[in-house]
C-alpha cells in the first residue's frame, strides 16, 4: 500500500513518519510550492514530485492533507486527471479535515472513486513530535465502503484506535472537538483574566491554578463529568453563584453572559442527578439577575460577601 501526500504541512510531514513508523512505504509529496514538498521529502527520505500526476502515478493511497479551503481545489484536479485518462480513479483518496466529510470530494465521489476522511483528533506543532504523539492519539474514520475498509486496515496495523463516523455526523463531530481544544483555551484565559483582575500577579497564576485544572481533568478521567463536578452549583449553594453574578456584573459585565450560560450548562448537566428541580430553579433565577427568593442580586448581597442573613456565602472553597 503505498501512500502519497497532497500537501507538505505539518500534518503530512507527521503522518508520513508515523505511516513509516509502523512499516508502510511513503512514496512522496507534492505541494503548491516546491519548497514546501522538498523540505516534507527531506524530513522523511522520499521524492519531492512534479506534480499531483506523477504522485498519483505511483500511489495506491492519496492523502490531502492541505488546508480545507484547498480540498475543492485538489479534487477538481483529480477529476481532470481521470478525465485526461490518467491512474487516479483507481486509488483511495482521503483528506483529514475534521470538520468537512467525505463529500467534499465531490467530483471524485460523483465518478464513483473511493473518499474518505482520517482525522486524528489531536493538534500539531512540530511535526516529529506530532508523529510521536500519533502513537497515543484517537483517530475517527468516514466515507465510502472502500475508502474506510482502507483507513481501517492502516490504523488497526498501527495499532491506532478509533470510530467510524457517518457523514452527517462530521460536522458536530468538529464542534465537539473545538469546544474540547479551542474552546478549553478561551476557557482558560477567561479565568486568567478574572483572577488577574482580583489581584494575583499575572506571571503566577498559571502554575496557581495548575494543579486545580490538573485534577479536575484527572476527576473526569475516574469519574466521569457528572460525579467530578464540585463547586457551589454541585453543592446547592446559590448563594455564593449570587456573589459571583453581582461581583462580575460589577467589575467586568463583559463577561457576565458568559458566566451565566456556563452557569445554565451546567444545570442542564447535572438537574436531576446531583441536584432537585427546585433548587435549579432557583440557580436559574439568580444567574438571570433576579437575585434570591426574588430580589435583585445587588440588594441582597452586602459588600463583604455575606448575604443578609450573614452567612459566609464562600464558606466551602471551590
Amino acid at each position: 500500500m503505498q501512500i502519497g501526500f497532497i500537501g507538505a504541512g505539518k500534518v503530512g510531514m507527521a503522518l508520513g513518519l508515523y505511516f513509516q513508523a509502523h512499516g508502510f512505504p511513503v512514496a512522496g509529496y507534492c505541494s503548491r510550492t516546491e519548497a514546501s514538498a522538498r523540505k516534507a521529502s527531506e524530513l522523511t527520505g522520499t521524492v519531492c514530485y512534479d506534480s499531483m500526476g506523477l504522485l498519483c502515478a505511483v500511489c495506491d493511497v492519496l492523502f490531502v492533507t492541505t488546508p480545507d479551503g484547498a480540498i475543492s481545489e485538489i479534487d477538481a484536479e483529480a477529476a481532470g486527471l481521470l478525465r485526461a485518462g490518467k491512474p487516479a480513479g483507481d486509488k483511495v483518496w482521503l483528506h483529514v479535515s475534521g470538520a468537512l466529510p467525505s463529500s467534499a470530494f465531490a467530483q471524485l465521489s460523483a465518478a464513483g472513486c473511493a473518499v474518505g476522511s482520517l482525522h486524528p483528533l489531536q493538534s500539531f506543532g512540530n511535526p516529529s513530535v506530532s508523529a510521536d504523539a500519533l502513537e497515543h492519539t484517537y483517530f475517527t474514520v468516514e466515507g465510502t465502503s472502500k475508502a474506510k475498509e482502507t483507513m481501517c486496515a492502516l490504523l488497526n496495523a498501527c495499532g491506532a484506535r478509533y470510530s467510524e463516523l457517518e457523514t452527517s455526523q462530521k460536522p458536530l463531530y468538529h464542534a465537539g472537538a473545538c469546544v474540547l481544544s479551542n474552546y478549553l483555551v478561551t476557557l482558560l484565559d477567561t479565568g486568567f483574566y478574572f483572577l488577574h483582575a482580583a489581584g494575583m500577579p499575572e506571571d503566577e497564576i498559571f502554575d496557581a491554578v495548575s494543579p486545580l485544572i490538573l485534577g479536575t481533568l484527572e476527576n473526569v478521567r475516574e469519574k466521569g463529568t457528572v460525579d467530578a463536578l464540585t463547586g457551589p452549583i454541585a453543592r446547592g449553594d446559590t448563594g455564593t453563584v449570587a456573589v459571583h453574578m453581582s461581583a462580575i456584573e460589577s467589575a467586568l459585565p463583559q463577561y457576565a453572559p458568559l458566566y451565566r450560560s456556563l452557569g445554565e450548562a451546567t444545570l442542564d448537566m447535572i438537574e436531576g442527578k446531583k441536584l432537585g428541580r427546585e433548587k435549579a430553579t432557583a440557580f436559574k433565577t439568580i444567574l438571570r439577575g433576579c437575585g434570591i427568593n426574588g430580589h435583585e442580586i445587588h440588594d441582597e448581597i452586602i459588600p463583604n460577601g455575606k448575604g443578609k442573613t450573614g452567612k459566609d456565602y464562600d464558606a466551602h472553597g471551590l
